[in-house]
């Protein structure tokens, strides 16, 4: 088993002292107002420790079993009352649903991630509202309206002991599915995300900039965004051919509505105080993944979702980027069915 960075453990019962429940509901409190930035700020910092070393291994379209060279997989549309959702599903074992991130469609989801997950697990992937076959019939476009749509998937599969992987902006999805729908959650991962409240820190102007431009040397400007510098070369080269691409899917542009929309959900995310109130009561073992070198969204961030949600592991990888399930495909997929499998 890899390395941890903190797990919150209950603590023993102690004579004079307030009780167990109690001690941990003011700690949990204390923890609240710190990162909301209403206590001192040092009080939210945490010994941690040291992050995880990966040996990159991007693929590089080898020849590896990956889910997408299969010819019979197809994208399949669900019906829901809110909408249609495009989601493909491949693999075998307990369910796990990824939430995609900021402009991101299915193809962003790395093949032979997806395909080290396939192997213990039935995976589903889909497009938020608004892209490809995924279209509400409202352009409502909250955390909880994704949240329910990947609800409205979940039942609409009959998914049993789900574990729902968000990425990114996705995370934020997840978190807000969590709240709503603690029952429906068996595990929760979060990759690369951000917490709700002031104390969370959203991409600058300038990169999102980069994420939502286009025109020329707009490639190599995502993967300088997306990567370490010292990773941003093999990005470059492996990033297109390892992406998740079925037969007959045709990655779909993001309208710009979606855009904003989707740049609306992350600012109201970081004036979402009750969110982050709400999270202390979020029982759903968690797991938080952050790379050391995300540069869209500050490390930091996943420190403070480990210290809101009170049954979270946190895992820092050493020089990991935003996008890091591509420069460590099997391991991260690993670390994620490790912690699935507990």
């Amino acid at each position: 088993m890899m390395p941890i960075h903190r797990k919150h453990e209950k603590a023993a019962v102690t004579g004079g002292r307030p009780a167990r429940g109690m001690r941990h509901r003011l700690r949990r409190s204390a923890r609240l107002l710190v990162c909301a930035g209403l206590l001192i700020a040092q009080a939210c910092s945490v010994t941690e420790a040291k992050p995880v070393a990966w040996h990159e291994d991007m693929q590089c379209s080898s020849v590896a079993p990956r889910p997408d060279r299969d010819g019979a997989l197809k994208e399949e549309v669900l019906s829901t009352p809110n909408g249609s959702i495009g989601y493909f599903r491949f693999g075998h074992g307990s369910p796990i649903v990824l939430i995609t991130g900021y402009r991101a469609t299915v193809a962003e989801w790395n093949a032979y991630f997806l395909a080290a997950l396939a192997k213990h697990h039935e995976v589903i992937v889909f497009d938020n509202r608004g892209i490809g076959q995924s279209q509400a019939h409202n352009a409502s476009y909250t955390a909880r309206d994704l949240a329910g749509d990947t609800t409205a998937l979940i039942r609409g599969l009959n998914l049993k002991h789900v574990t729902v992987l968000g990425w990114s902006m996705g995370g934020i999805v997840a978190q807000q599915l969590a709240i709503d729908e603690p029952d429906l959650v068996s595990k929760l991962v979060l990759l690369s995300s951000v917490p709700p409240g002031p104390r969370a820190a959203l991409p600058t102007a300038s990169v999102n900039e980069v994420l939502s431009g286009s025109g020329d040397g707009h490639f190599e400007r995502v993967m300088a965004a997306l990567f370490p510098p010292s990773a941003v070369e093999s990005a470059q080269s492996c990033f297109l051919d390892d992406m998740f691409t079925p037969a007959g899917y045709a990655e779909p542009a993001v309208p710009a509505n979606v855009t904003r929309a989707q740049e609306t959900l992350m600012q109201r995310w970081k004036q979402d105080s009750r969110a982050l109130r709400q999270l202390d009561r979020v029982t759903v073992p968690t797991l938080v993944l952050a790379g050391t070198n995300d540069q869209v969204l500050w490390p930091r961030n996943a420190v403070l979702l480990s210290h809101a949600l009170p049954y979270a592991t946190l895992v820092e990888v050493n020089n990991g980027g935003h996008a890091m399930m591509y420069q460590y495909p099997y391991q991260l997929a690993g670390r994620i069915d490790t912690f699935i499998a507990r």
